[in-house]
């Protein structure tokens, strides 16, 4: 079997050849956004470079919703239809997912560097995977009896905040709090630049407000400090909400910036801190996919899987 896979971001787009064994690492395409009309555009720039062969299937995970065979890009005017990138490569079957939930498949293969948890709790076959990348979502998923992945499809991103995390948020910023008002808002590398230029009057990227972060800069300390905190209040919430005892996976640059910073252990105080709920927050492992591939591994899951 010879499969294509697709994983579209906000910023890029990755392509790859697979088959029953992986993704060919040696296939692996990658390509900016705003240098392409479509993906039409970027899949037949691919198959100039690339000898496909006889495609038995291709799956595409896309940034934004899907309904049924065809899905549209959240922060790109794009809209994808499976009938037509289907044909352009010859695809005896083709799919659309949400990119998210490409990750929720890539979990039987890709295991999550952890950070925090205990890995020996009890399990429940339930996983969370969280988004926070140009935008935020998340996918919750369920592993079968007989070892097969379920992968459920979401737009938690555009949902209003919970009331703890708004009500830290107020604390914190006053009337400016009202800014944010959807989870991506906040969980997201923009929602951290809003942050910061609520916080500190500046306009900054993400890896510059990192930097800072590192540096002592006062600003920088204050929003990354109270972005981690939000964060572990929101991950709590979204323990009780999903369950997921085989754990939390965090992706996306905003998430492994912030949790990879002297900033993790305000994240640990506030998703460990005495408060609402039932769970014991320590019994979750907590971990972040650090291969970029991984969305292309759970298209070609998802192939095999439905096939």
């Amino acid at each position: 079997m010879t499969y294509l896979v697709s994983d579209i971001g906000g910023t890029n787009t990755r392509l790859a050849l697979a088959d029953e064994g992986g993704v060919k690492a040696e296939t692996v395409f990658r390509a900016r956004n705003d240098n392409f009309a479509s993906f039409e555009a970027v899949l037949a720039e691919y198959l100039t470079q690339h000898d496909a062969g006889d495609v038995d299937g291709i799956c595409v995970a896309i940034a934004g919703p899907v309904q049924g065979t065809s899905g549209r890009l959240t922060n790109r005017d794009w809209t994808l239809k499976a009938a037509s990138f289907g044909a352009q490569c010859g695809a005896a079957r083709a799919s659309i997912i949400n990119d998210l939930t490409a990750l929720g498949f890539a979990l039987s293969r890709n295991t999550p560097e952890h950070l925090y948890g205990a890995l020996d709790g009890p399990k429940n076959g339930q996983a969370l995977v969280v988004g926070m990348g140009t935008g935020f979502n998340v996918s919750p998923t369920k592993r079968s009896l007989a070892g097969a992945t379920v992968a459920m499809e979401a737009e938690l991103g555009h949902a209003e905040l919970p009331y703890s995390v708004a009500l830290m948020l107020r604390d914190d910023l006053g009337d400016r709090a009202a800014e944010f008002q959807t989870f991506e808002d906040v969980f997201c590398g923009p929602g951290l630049e809003r942050l910061h230029t609520v916080i500190s009057g500046q306009v900054l990227g993400g890896a510059e407000i990192m930097k800072a972060f590192e540096s002592g800069d006062a600003a920088a300390q204050r929003t990354v400090r109270l972005y981690a905190r939000a964060l572990g209040q929101l991950t709590r919430t979204m323990m009780h909400q999903y369950m997921p005892r085989d754990g939390i996976a965090f992706a996306g640059s905003a998430s492994r910036g912030v949790l990879g910073s002297a900033a993790f252990a305000e994240f640990v105080a506030e998703l460990t801190a005495d408060g609402v709920g039932i769970v014991d927050a320590k019994s979750f492992p907590i971990g972040v996919i650090t291969d970029d591939a991984a969305a292309l591994e759970g298209c070609r899951q998802y192939l095999v899987q439905t096939s």
